[in-house]
């Protein structure tokens, strides 16, 4: 069922990309995006798909970290058992494929307000339903560079990122990793007891 899904969106991707190549010459094309934006908006996107892919780990999933080392009596003091989303080995493998998930992203800006965005074109259900709110942004590579800075942003920031992640609370990291370790994106320090109150379209404001 998995793999029937997955070559799903796969074909859906691609047609979704044919179909923007054929039309560009009959719809609006947005304007250029800026190389910060840019790599603001790939950032915000890659931590979004990380967080999504850890919350569909059964919680209940463990993992012995530590050393097989014993001490004189017998026992290994330094292995302990901690959730499989929050170790190490998970973490970088995660990190390891989540760029290839920029393929299904295309850069666009919103028709009423012009606002850039990385828009996911095809989601678990079907094709996104802002596509038809969106104009796409004419480039030669169309989400190529994506990935490519994705790649530049994880292999920078590994360390920050595995450490977001193995807290005992993983929400924010967009904001957290962007903005607050990375300076990638400029968006204000969270608060301790920060809570979002708004729209994701808000929450995406640079």
């Amino acid at each position: 069922m998995k793999a029937r899904l997955g070559y799903l969106l796969t074909i859906g991707a691609v047609i979704i990309g044919s179909l923007i190549n054929i039309s560009s010459a009959q719809m609006p094309s947005a304007r250029p995006i800026s190389s910060k934006e840019v790599k603001c908006l790939v950032c915000k996107a890659t931590m979004n798909e990380m967080e999504i892919a850890v919350g569909k780990v059964d919680p209940k999933k463990k993992m012995e970290i530590g050393d097989y080392r014993l001490d004189a009596t017998g026992d290994s003091k330094n292995r302990k058992t901690i959730q499989l989303s929050k170790s190490e080995i998970y973490l970088t493998e995660l990190m390891e494929s989540v760029c290839d998930r920029m393929d299904d992203y295309a850069k666009a800006r919103y028709k009423k307000t012009g606002r850039p965005t990385v828009l996911k074109m095809m989601t678990e259900t079907g094709m996104n339903p802002d596509m038809s709110e969106v104009d796409f942004v004419q480039e030669g590579d169309l989400n190529k560079s994506l990935k490519h800075l994705c790649l530049e942003i994880v292999e920078d920031q590994e360390e920050a990122i595995i450490k977001l992640f193995q807290q005992d609370e993983v929400k924010d990291t967009d904001v957290r990793l962007c903005s607050e370790v990375a300076n990638i994106c400029n968006e204000q320090p969270i608060e301790e007891d920060y809570e979002y109150e708004g729209d994701e379209e808000e929450r995406d404001e640079l």
